[in-house]
């Protein structure tokens, strides 16, 4: 055990028991939520509107409970079970008056003997200014709480930061809106001690306060280097991970290019609704956090396409560069957002026989070749290339596609004809190949960096990403030789031009 936790783990120890005041005069709570061998207590008087309960696989299990307040407000609590018995708790109290509106909620754990708090915070360097989203003052959990009772343990919870935040909507004369959230507040909440933990909503006027926890029957990890080395990700790649989970799916700090406008803007990036990193050291690690981050990103994109009743993922939000250039509104279809997404929902079904995960892949593969039937495309001499984006609401523009985005394309027909042996998708990334092909070393720019996007009319145009488009090249030789293709020798004077580029 590093140095850190064993100096932090004694010294909690101690305190166990000591960081909460005492509470025993207050009246009882009236609300109860069951979970599991546990409950969660709100110290309101709540009118249960409505109780439901959704599965789209059987990695999970959602039951949610809305609650009326009194004409002043709504809480709603969704119970999301992951079936190894763990449990995702998101509580969202939204306040429709104009007073405060404060919430107690309360997990006891009245049999536990001991308990100690591993605190997930970091002194680290202040964020710098993104060009594209600016700050994002959202951070990890605040830690990680373990009971037991007689040396038997009992269960281990993350507890999050609570967030403080607006709905902010604008609607078009087609009928379409955009929807973010403005972020108010992230603030510490969080109190415990040996029985139980607790926090308190507090929502300003016509304001949202959430918070969510995990409930976990067996350790989290296991080995504390796990677990440090996780706690420095979040803070060093925070772009990465998802701290603020809904009952609805986890918000992200958006570009400062979205309508309506924001600085502290979020919404669900469905680029990092999939827990990436969480995933891939799930499948090298098989740390049970990672398990359920896992399952919870699956539940929430399955979740997310049911609500909109659609076989692929929209985005919700409008990006003004797209408005302007195509006049593309809420909603759209990005084509790598919903790669990333098939091809995980694939990789974490195939690993685990989910047969509605592993659907995703093949099902968009199939609506990415009815774009192509109604030519949304940049179309080549030789093939052609699946366009960047589609609305239904774009007219007759033609969108650009980017080298990234087709490659992207590429490898996902790949991977959905080695998943289902239907050549009509082997044949659509033959295709694409043939489309980056045809356009030769038009690719390369005077400085011999690569150009990021080919227009309708075969200009170029922007500047590439520094190293995303170099490793799909690498990535679709690598999956074309493993058909038993041949190296491009266009493509690989595109790779070397990328690599003395970037050098």
């Amino acid at each position: 055990m590093k140095k850190w936790m064993v100096i932090a783990l004694a010294a909690l120890l101690l305190l166990a028991g000591c960081t909460e005041k005492d509470h025993s005069k207050k009246a009882a709570p009236i609300e109860t939520v069951p979970l599991g061998e546990t409950k969660l207590l709100l110290d309101r008087d709540l009118a249960l509107q409505k109780k439901k309960q959704s599965s789209l696989s059987s990695f999970y299990k959602d039951v949610r409970y809305t609650y009326e307040w009194k004409n002043q407000g709504q809480v709603k609590i969704n119970v999301r079970t992951i079936n190894n018995g763990d449990r995702f708790v998101m509580i969202q109290l939204r306040n429709t008056s104009n007073e405060p509106l404060t919430l107690k909620a309360s997990v006891p754990q009245p049999g536990a003997t001991d308990y100690y708090f591993i605190n997930w915070h970091r002194d680290i360097k202040p964020r710098e200014h993104d060009p594209v989203t600016g700050n994002d003052p959202t951070t990890p959990p605040s830690g990680l709480l373990r009971y037991s009772a007689d040396g038997r343990f009992l269960y281990e919870a993350v507890v999050s930061k609570q967030y403080h935040s607006r709905t902010k909507t604008k609607l078009y004369d087609n009928g379409q809106q955009s929807t973010i959230r403005e972020l108010t507040a992230e603030t510490e909440a969080l109190t415990h001690s040996q029985s139980g933990f607790s926090f308190t909503l507090e929502a300003p006027p016509k304001q949202i306060a959430e918070q969510w926890f995990l409930l976990a029957k067996e350790p989290l990890f296991t080995s504390p280097d796990h677990l440090s080395s996780w706690i420095d990700f979040q803070h060093e790649h925070y772009k990465e991970v998802n701290n603020w989970f809904t009952v609805n799916g986890a918000m992200k700090k958006l570009p400062w290019s979205i309508e309506p406008f924001s600085k502290e803007g979020y919404g669900r990036h469905l680029g990092t609704l999939v827990e990436k990193a969480a995933i891939d050291r799930y499948f090298q690690l098989g740390d049970r956090y990672f398990y359920d981050l896992m399952a919870q990103s699956a539940a929430n994109l399955m979740e997310y396409r049911q609500r909109k009743q659609s076989v692929i993922w929209e985005t919700e939000y409008t990006s003004t560069w797209l408005k302007q250039k195509y006049d593309i509104t809420s909603p759209y279809v990005d084509t790598r957002h919903n790669e990333l997404i098939a091809l995980y929902l694939y990789r974490i079904g195939k690993a685990f026989d989910e047969k509605e995960l592993m659907d995703a892949l093949p099902a968009y593969a199939d609506y990415l070749l009815n774009l192509i039937t109604i030519d949304n495309i940049v179309p080549t001499e030789n093939g052609y290339l699946p366009a960047d984006y589609y609305s239904a609401h774009q007219g007759k523009q033609f969108i650009h596609t980017s080298l990234n985005h087709a490659l992207g394309e590429a490898n996902m027909f790949i991977e959905a004809y080695k998943a289902t042996g239907e050549k009509k998708y082997l044949l659509a990334a033959r295709e694409i190949r043939l489309g980056i092909e045809s356009l030769g070393t038009k690719w390369i720019r005077p400085n011999g960096d690569l150009w990021y996007q080919v227009n309708r009319d075969l200009t170029f145009a922007g500047s590439d990403y520094e190293r995303l488009t170099l490793d799909d090249l690498e990535r679709h030789e690598k999956k074309w030789q493993s058909l038993g293709g041949s190296k491009s020798p266009v493509l690989q004077k595109l790779i070397e031009s990328k690599k003395k580029a970037i050098q």
